[in-house]
């Protein structure tokens, strides 16, 4: 009854608009008629204002499609990678894509396009994710496809999907389509869940529940850890115009104690969260996790276990220069080890600039000394300025600070040794770099700085720390 209501609203958009324009064109027409001219062109320029703006967001929502990008994994070169596809398409009870496709962003997806069908897969979830994980989550997308929906239910899964898509573009100034297509995935929200649930039981069915929890409760982290590789490690690349193992770092990023650490912590902050936009029907991870686990209680047999084999040898027939061209990196072969010495610098000095720019802007001061006299007076925040996001908390705006600050510091302090030939910069997977001394000794500038940066009581540690490493001026 929620998709038939759905669909009808779906339609009364357009029956609706051609109602309005064409009810104000008989109008005017009459008044035409009578010789009310004035009156008859009023109406016209009524019915233009609300016509145009409505025809041409429902041209746009007619139109809008997904457009495919991203490097393309042929069967002939990722034939294993295909035969999970096909063999998942087959559990899920629909055909297999016409084209799988490579991208750089945390996800997946299935859609299509005047009949042919794609699959999207995420570069970090192929290269961090295991089988059993990525299995979960495509056969997921796939089930969005399967069987399990009547007719009318899918084709208002696809719509909702399509309003999405259109609500992002530049046609939302119109706002008539946004408060339409708001409205429209309002509606359809209870059968949009029943899809989503069929997704997900098509995902246990694929890969057992194990790997379907793990996969929903990695996802969110996984994409968190991309954007960090990326920023920090990947645009060292960008710098050097040179391409490093983009995959081999992302593994080894991936893999360091510091990192396994930080990406459990934040594994249920992100399942609890609630979806950012109405378009989005999936339930809150933890909510999905609760159910899978409610549905398919865990009996430890063998059957059920994941497949803990590593995703990322299916990408074996990819070329790295394709791989590295999806993240805008190009140039001759080099090891991560030169690599950092070559563009560290760079790096941490642009960093350490935008802690510089704040202390001017804040009038705090832009030198080490000044940071640390904030910092010891607890200004923390005079640093950062107000949060951009007004739905934080304080906790939340104050823990962001801490984090911002400390990664700025950190470079401050690196740039201000490596740019006196004090140190030198080597690559560090759990947090950048790390800094030699010409004596051997190496240090982490990160490490060093933070506890003054999270306690002003602790500022006078750290101030003696930094003048043993012969940062004067202190």
């Amino acid at each position: 009854m929620r998709a038939a209501l759905a669909l009808v609203m779906l339609a009364g958009f357009f029956v609706l608009g051609a109602g309005i324009v064409t009810a104000l064109g008989v109008l005017a027409a009459v008044l035409f008629d009578r010789g009310q001219t004035e009156g008859g062109w009023w109406l016209v320029a009524l019915a233009v204002l609300v016509g145009a703006p409505m025809l041409y967001a429902v041209a746009v929502a007619l139109w809008a499609r997904p457009r495919a990008e991203g490097v393309p994994l042929t069967r002939a070169t990722h034939p294993e990678l295909w035969r999970h596809v096909d063999e998942l398409a087959a559990i899920a009870g629909t055909r297999s894509p016409d084209e799988l496709r490579l991208v750089d962003k945390a996800n997946a997806g299935v859609w299509e396009r005047r009949g042919t069908r794609y699959m999207e897969l995420g570069l970090p979830w192929l290269a961090g994710m295991t089988i059993g994980e990525l299995r979960s989550v495509l056969a997921h997308e796939l089930g969005h496809y399967g069987g399990g929906h009547t007719r009318v239910s899918a084709l208002t899964s696809r719509a909702q999907t399509a309003l999405g898509l259109v609500s992002r573009t530049d046609t939302a100034f119109v706002g008539v389509l946004y408060a339409w297509a708001k409205l429209y995935a309002l509606a359809a929200a209870s059968e949009s869940r029943k899809h989503e649930r069929f997704a997900d039981e098509v995902s246990v069915a694929a890969a057992g529940r194990e790997a379907s929890v793990r996969s929903l409760l990695r996802g969110g982290p996984l994409g968190v850890a991309w954007e960090d590789y990326k920023r920090w490690y990947v645009s060292l690349a960008v710098l050097a115009g040179r391409t490093p193992p983009l995959l081999e770092g992302f593994r080894a990023y991936l893999d360091h104690p510091r990192r396994v650490h930080q990406l459990r912590e934040i594994e249920p902050l992100l399942a609890a969260q609630e979806p950012s936009s109405v378009f989005n029907s999936h339930p809150p991870i933890r909510e999905r996790v609760a159910t899978i686990a409610r549905q398919y209680p865990w009996t430890g047999g063998v059957a059920e276990a994941m497949d803990e084999r590593s995703s990322w040898p299916l990408l074996g027939g990819t070329p790295p220069e394709e791989v590295a061209a999806l993240v805008g990196v190009q140039g001759p072969p080099i090891t991560w080890e030169e690599l950092a010495p070559l563009a560290g610098p760079v790096l941490v000095r642009r960093h350490a600039d935008l802690l510089r720019h704040a202390g001017r802007v804040s009038r705090v001061g832009e030198t080490v000394a000044d940071v640390l006299r904030a910092l010891e007076g607890a200004q923390l925040h005079k640093l950062t300025g107000a949060p951009v996001d007004a739905s934080l908390t304080r906790d939340e705006v104050h823990e962001a600070a801490v984090d911002a600050v400390t990664e700025l510091f950190g470079c401050m302090v690196a740039d201000m040794l490596v740019s006196t030939d004090r140190a030198t910069l080597e690559l560090n997977w759990g947090g950048l770099f790390v800094l030699r001394m010409p004596d051997g000794a190496a240090f982490y500038p990160e490490d060093l700085v933070a506890p003054a940066v999270r306690d002003p009581d602790q500022v006078p540690d750290v101030r003696f720390r930094l003048q043993a490493l012969g940062i004067d001026g202190l």
